[in-house]
């Protein structure tokens, strides 16, 4: 399959479009959305395409310059030089309540660090770019999609992120990250004052799109996913003898592990080595 048919097989079904973005977004079958000048590449809840915004002259070769691997795709506006550049993913990284949350975050750590070097646009948001097959602009095709690992060889990442991440994929781990502190914090409220696990899913949406403050905010299917992916997972697994287990062992950072906690041995019944357990609670839980 070349990246033409693969380019057209992995648009939404109904993909957002439009001629003038000055005159707002329409959604049509994507047959007729490939007519227009703009076109939403990836579906709802996957990332195939990581594209970046480069409003300079010149930026069709801006990836040369900087030391990256040729985008799949460069979309050119021929009156400015401007230009849309698309990495295709050989796997693209779902973003919906089933996902597993690595790949989420090594892909926002690859798209932050190519969008610092390629100096592109911070405040896109990247739901409309340009569309490839559109007269209105030039088109340059290279014939390969990169795995993740294969991208992550052109930059360094940074082992650690202490800064609240607001832009592309990383506000989809911002979001995970202060709302699971959220639940962990009030499921256990809700389970004293006997709430349905429907109240609680409610609340814990509703946390979510008070989260969603970013300059840029996340689409709504994305936010309900993240909250559906929470309250589901504390709902069932959080209780008080797991947080019992978590001030535990957040009470013995950085001495040797304890052999029991206040719970026992909560690894034996989870399946787990005690090493893998501590490891998993001092990373506070990753659902």
């Amino acid at each position: 399959m070349n990246i033409h048919t693969i380019f057209e097989s992995r648009l939404p079904r109904r993909p957002y479009c439009s001629n003038e973005l000055s005159q707002g977004l329409l959604i049509r079958p994507a047959i007729d959305a490939m007519e227009h000048r703009y076109i939403q590449p990836n579906a709802p809840l996957s990332v195939a395409w990581l594209v970046f915004d480069l409003d300079y002259p010149g930026a069709a070769f801006a990836w040369e310059h900087a030391n990256l691997p040729p985008p799949t795709m460069t979309v050119i506006n021929p009156q400015n030089a401007h230009a849309h550049l698309f990495y295709g993913l050989e796997t693209p990284v779902v973003t919906s309540e089933a996902a597993r949350d690595a790949p989420i975050r090594y892909a926002a750590a690859l798209q932050a660090a190519f969008l610092a070097k390629l100096r592109a646009d911070p405040g896109y948001a990247g739901l409309i770019a340009k569309n490839p097959y559109h007269d209105n602009w030039r088109s340059i095709w290279v014939h390969h999609l990169y795995d993740l690992n294969e991208l992550a060889e052109w930059v360094d990442l940074p082992k650690h992120n202490a800064q609240r991440e607001t832009l592309g994929l990383g506000r989809n781990c911002t979001m995970f990250d202060e709302l699971r502190a959220w639940a962990y914090q009030w499921v256990r409220e809700y389970k004293r004052n006997e709430a349905t696990v429907s109240e609680w899913h409610r609340a814990v949406f509703a946390q979510a799109e008070n989260l969603n403050v970013f300059d840029i905010p996340l689409p709504n299917n994305e936010v309900k996913a993240t909250a559906k992916s929470v309250a589901k997972w504390t709902w069932q697994h959080f209780n008080e003898s797991r947080f019992s287990a978590i001030q535990s062992a957040r009470g013995k950072r950085g001495g040797r592990p304890a052999t029991t906690t206040l719970s026992g041995k909560p690894w034996v019944s989870m399946g787990v080595s005690r090493a893998t357990y501590y490891r998993r609670m001092k990373n506070d839980l990753m659902v």
